[in-house]
């Protein structure tokens, strides 16, 4: 379960990244005859990066920090 939620988590972050991509590229709106803006690629990449992030963190096995006793 771990690897599937990093494995979405990586997607996820990933299409962010394209979707940054895409709004600092882009010039125009989104899609042709549409109304969606070039904020709509910003605001759905920042999304999906934050989310990517969570989710990959919530499958990451992160270890115990133990401190030696004196």
């Amino acid at each position: 379960m771990r690897r599937l939620m990093v494995l979405i988590g990586a997607v996820f972050v990933l299409l962010g990244i394209a979707a940054e991509s895409l709004y600092i590229t882009s010039s125009r709106v989104a899609y042709n005859g549409a109304t969606i803006s070039t904020n709509a690629y910003m605001i759905s990449g920042l999304f999906l990066i934050v989310l990517g992030l969570l989710l990959t963190l919530s499958g990451a096995r992160i270890s115990k920090i133990r401190i030696p006793h004196a």
